[in-house]
């Protein structure tokens, strides 16, 4: 027979200790009020003297063990030691308890021998619910009370007390089978909540990792856009400034290939932009009635030509549907859409086309007759730089970001937008939209640039020289005054206390200071509302946010000078 525990894991063990805790005050003042009515009664029958002898010994060992529990009821203590502990405690009262059997059995007296057979019985099967989580703290305590009992009755003689004795050692082997099997159900419990916990711990340590990854390709997307974005700013600002000059035809050729590389580069740029925003949570839906085929023969228009370089068909079937939603967002959904269809379709082509259906919605279909789509991949095109048919990454084909961009736009509109494909044969994606109540147009703005800026005054705060020197270049060339400073400080002392008509910054200024903070400055110096640009080529979720914060236009590097004209023209006409 072994007494000591034998020890497992020490986080097992020490679960198994915390569960005898639980409750261990309960079954000592049991024990010791059992002691106490086994002594009355005996004392009654028997009037057996040493019987107080026995209860001072049963209450000194309660006592020394209340103590110590009272003592490290709040403290961290080793389990392997508390066990042990627990092990000797139970161990000392089951000592104390095999006097009562052996020293007090009286076989002349019934009364005694129920008492002293039904409480030693009795206080055994509590120890078996209270100790078992920790199989050898009940073995401690039954191992040395029930075989008492058994000796007893064999001491007294005769076939009915052996018999007697040989059910107390069968009813002992009863209760270690029930403890063995309740401490195996309580120690895989513990196990698999302990492997629960594991696994829910190795969950959180995934998804800190999933955010951190996500993060850090955020962080690298934003840094790395930023600083493409700089230089090739500054290059469209002199591509715009030559053509403004006079040049000969193979001149102008060259410019016209920059050009072309120019907003080749811009394009993926921009994609990476709106994946940004919608990353950052800075979009927001402005619904409006617009009419659909003004959208069509916006998108045809330019991205027609990319279908006839391919030669496939670009076909747009006509309408007069109105819509209620952002055109903005909307034509970002279609661009991307179609773009995707014109990249994957080598022969024959794709068809826009809107339908009306019952309930007052409309749907924007865009056919394509390309690769298709399996029907496995149906969801993870939706995924962030999840491309098919690109295992070489070609970035004629964009970076996967189409059509997430696509679906992130449609859920911030709460729209709908499924696809049906078949593979070798085509895809549809379809687009639904509310329809209009009231047929109010939403014209789109013209591609012919405003007039010119003749007389009016510009500054300009950017911490990159070629950037302020491009802007100068072509603000000369649109008729303004133009200054130009690399921080706020410089700026003001230009101005000598003279507000200009617009101020132009870049968001990301030198130690550490932002275009809104160099505006609030200018706007507190000189005590005006003065209009204002922020150009940025940052596209972290947090400059983002911050930017969109300020009443100043925002505007993205690299801007087209058209884009600037018409937001310059919507500024100074109310000055």
């Amino acid at each position: 027979m072994r007494l000591l525990p034998r020890f497992r894991e020490e986080r097992i063990l020490r679960e198994e200790v915390k569960l005898v805790y639980q409750n261990y005050l309960t079954g000592i003042l049991g024990y010791y009020f059992a002691t106490v009515i086994s002594t009355i009664i005996l004392h009654q029958v028997s009037h057996a003297e040493g019987i107080f002898y026995w209860l001072t010994a049963s209450t000194f060992a309660c006592f020394i063990i209340l103590f110590r529990y009272w003592s490290i009821k709040d403290k961290e203590t080793i389990a392997k030691t508390e066990a042990i502990a627990q092990v000797c405690s139970l161990f000392s009262l089951g000592i104390i308890w095999s006097v009562l059997p052996i020293v007090f059995f009286d076989g002349d007296s019934t009364i005694v021998m129920i008492v002293i057979t039904g409480i030693t019985a009795g206080v055994a099967a509590a120890a078996l619910g209270m100790q078992s989580p920790c199989l050898p703290i009940f073995l401690a305590y039954a191992y040395t009370s029930l075989p008492a009992l058994a000796l007893g009755f064999f001491l007294l003689g005769g076939t009915a007390y052996t018999g007697m004795g040989i059910a107390s050692i069968v009813y002992l082997g009863v209760l270690t089978h029930f403890a063995i099997n309740l401490e195996k159900m309580i120690k895989d419990s513990i196990e698999l909540r302990f492997e629960n916990l594991e696994l829910i711990e190795q969950l959180q340590d995934a998804v800190t990792e999933t955010e951190e990854a996500n993060r850090t390709k955020s962080v690298f997307l934003a840094s790395a856009s930023h600083d493409l974005r700089q230089p090739l700013h500054a290059m469209g600002l002199f591509i715009e400034t030559l053509n403004s000059t006079k040049l000969d035809a193979y001149q102008q050729s060259v410019i016209s290939h920059i050009e072309t590389a120019s907003e080749a580069t811009r394009e993926m740029l921009n994609t990476l932009l709106d994946f940004s925003k919608l990353d950052a949570g800075v979009i927001e839906p402005q619904p409006r009635p617009f009419r659909v085929q003004t959208l069509f023969n916006k998108l045809e228009k330019e991205l027609g030509a990319s279908a006839d370089n391919k030669n496939i068909v670009y076909r747009t079937r006509e309408t007069t549907a109105a819509a209620y939603a952002d055109m903005s967002l909307v034509e970002l959904i279609l661009r991307n859409l179609i773009t995707n269809a014109v990249r994957y379709t080598e022969t024959g082509g794709l068809l826009i086309a809107c339908r009306q259906r019952e309930n007052q919605k409309l749907v924007i279909e865009v056919w394509d007759t390309g690769i298709g789509i399996p029907k496995e991949e149906r969801t993870n095109i939706f995924r962030e730089f999840h491309q098919l048919g690109n295992p070489e990454r070609d970035r004629q084909k964009g970076f996967g970001l189409g059509l997430p961009i696509a679906k992130g736009l449609s859920d911030t509109m709460d729209l709908k937008l499924s696809l049906n494909s078949k593979p070798s044969s085509g895809t549809v994606f379809r687009l639904y939209l509310p329809e209009a109540e009231i047929s109010v147009v939403e014209d789109i703005p013209s591609d012919q640039p405003p007039n010119r800026f003749d007389g009016k005054q510009v500054l300009i705060i950017d911490d990159d020289e070629s950037v302020r020197l491009g802007m100068r270049e072509l603000l000369l060339s649109w008729g303004c005054d133009c200054l130009i400073a690399e921080s706020a400080d410089e700026a003001l002392a230009l101005t000598n206390g003279k507000a200009p008509d617009l101020l132009i910054v870049d968001y990301r200024l030198r130690e550490e200071k932002t275009g809104r903070e160099a505006i609030e400055l200018f706007r507190n110096k000189l005590d005006t509302n003065l209009p204002a640009i922020i150009i940025t080529g940052d596209t972290a979720a947090d400059r983002l946010r911050e930017a969109q914060t300020s009443d100043a236009l925002l505007l993205h590097k690299p801007v087209s000078s058209l884009e600037l004209q018409r937001t310059m023209a919507s500024l100074l006409e109310k000055t």
